[in-house]
């Protein structure tokens, strides 16, 4: 090959990798605001598509096994994580408040502060995880026969899930302490380290999965034990190389043993603003079963509750990508503030917004104009649940827009460490908004399944307009680390 043709493609690639790389501190405060929100976004969006092949891959091998036990195995995990979605809620709020301390402190310089933030927020994560692991161990078979109910199917769900979510329950240390990694490293400015760290682990338990199912030499078939014990032990290796990466201080992030020795004034600032996260996580994935609760209640449930799963899965996929940028905004807001650059801060609000705004609309027009295909892609041969899907899909493509400014605002106030304004708004949405709206329209005004797809739209309607009131408001912009950070403790 040409040697100049060699030398083009050398040099569209060092392009391709500058453009798509790691950005620079002084890059995130100072650089092309839509490049820096790529570049820091998209890492996240394939972390967040990669976390999802977990269940899909326990999911696949799980429904390989021989008769009822595939049906049972596979519908007891699906119950159990209802359960760690709620714990995972708690997780992420904690994660939060990482991302605000950490992404302030670095954006002012004050890198040993961000690494005591750090490792006080790893303390309290292994603390509190240990905690609720092991309560969650003995009370699991309870838990799991008060949601089953009686009968004989009931009771092989209780005893596969209980076999399932007592190990989760024993390695949920390891994934508090990854998401307190993941959450540590994006306020840092590094998201592609925990991208690759969780690429890993899913190839892993990929391997892992059939060995320990099955049964392999020496190992015996474990089945749907085995597939927890997949997913503890690769979120396990994930967790202990974060943890390594940053005592060894590799990322420049110098987080010393010492920092994880508990220290009152810094736990407590994590924890006011952690918790008002974790409530509001917490009251969303509540309120999504009590939406749960009205769609099986409608005279055309089956149809319905098809439809809203297929159409969940379509949106779930778009949301991965607002997601990413969601989460580079934060990083970007949070540093912005720490480095006393207000205007900055204001800059990466309005032009992220403005991106959020015009990828929704954009991915909108698309779930619109092929709204009946996506769904059958989905559920083939279905024609009443494709024309409910369909439905679905073109009454929400509609609010589509304004979901995206309503996420863009929850994460500039959660980069800027105003999770209770955070917590209201995502609360206000769901219990304010979407349940009472979806009670009017399906039930009393009778429009039944149409109704919940109304009042779903509407929700992110009205909601987009409240979370730009308090944005207006300005308070946001207050950093939440103090200008003269906390003396070190004597250690």
């Amino acid at each position: 090959m040409d040697d100049d043709v060699l030398g083009g493609l050398n040099g569209a690639y060092l392009n391709l990798k500058e453009r798509m790389g790691k950005p620079s501190k002084d890059e995130i405060l100072e650089g092309n605001i839509t490049t820096v929100i790529f570049k820091l976004g998209w890492p996240m969006m394939i972390s967040s598509l990669l976390m999802t092949l977990y269940n899909l891959i326990d999911t696949i091998w799980l429904g390989r096994l021989p008769g009822d036990e595939a049906v049972y195995s596979v519908g007891a995990m699906g119950m159990s994580w209802s359960f760690v979605f709620l714990l995972m809620g708690i997780g992420m709020g904690f994660g939060v408040a990482a991302l605000a301390l950490v992404s302030q402190h670095t954006g002012a310089k004050r890198y040993e502060e961000a690494a005591r933030d750090a490792g006080q927020l790893y303390t309290l994560s292994i603390l509190f995880s240990l905690a609720v692991g092991i309560i969650g161990f003995f009370i699991t078979p309870y838990l799991l026969d008060i949601l089953t109910g009686s009968g004989e199917d009931a009771a092989a769900l209780a005893y596969y899930g209980t076999r399932y979510l007592q190990v989760i329950f024993l390695g949920l240390p390891f994934m508090f302490m990854f998401f307190s990694f993941s959450f540590i490293m994006r306020g840092w400015g590094d998201t592609i380290t925990p991208m690759k760290i969780t690429a890993i682990t899913v190839v892993i338990n990929l391997f892992l999965d059939p060995i320990l199912i099955f049964g392999w030499g020496p190992i015996p078939m474990m089945g749907i034990r085995g597939a927890a014990i997949a997913t503890v032990t690769s979120r396990g290796i994930g967790a202990v190389t974060g943890l390594y990466l940053l005592l060894s201080g590799w990322h420049g992030l110098d987080m010393k043993a010492r920092y994880m020795i508990p220290v009152w004034k810094k736990i407590k600032k994590i924890l006011k603003i952690g918790l008002p996260a974790a409530v509001g996580n917490e009251g969303s994935a509540i309120g999504f079963v009590v939406l749960w609760y009205f769609i099986n209640r409608l005279p055309n449930q089956a149809t319905a509750a098809g439809a809203y799963s297929a159409g969940n899965r379509i949106l779930n996929i778009t949301f991965l990508v607002m997601g990413g940028l969601a989460m580079a905004m934060s990083t970007m807001v949070g540093q912005s503030l720490g480095a006393d650059d207000e205007k900055r801060a204001e800059d990466v609000t309005k032009k992220g917004m403005t991106l959020m705004f015009l990828l929704m609309s954009a991915i909108a027009i698309v779930l619109f104009l092929a709204r009946r295909l996506l769904i059958g892609f989905i559920i083939p041969g279905q024609p009443e649940v494709i024309e409910e899907g369909a439905m679905f899909l073109m009454i929400f493509a509609l609010a589509m827009p304004f979901f995206g400014l309503f996420r863009g605002v929850t994460s500039v106030l959660g980069g800027s460490g105003h999770t209770g304004q955070q917590m209201i708004l995502s609360l206000t949405r769901l219990w304010g908004l979407r349940i009472p709206l979806v009670v009017i329209f399906a039930f009393v005004l009778g429009w039944y399944s149409t109704g919940v797809w109304m009042g779903m739209a509407l929700s992110n309607v009205i909601g987009a307009i409240i979370a730009l009131f308090i944005l207006s408001l300005g308070k946001w912009k207050e950093k939440v680390i103090e200008d003269d950070p906390l003396e070190s403790p004597k250690t």
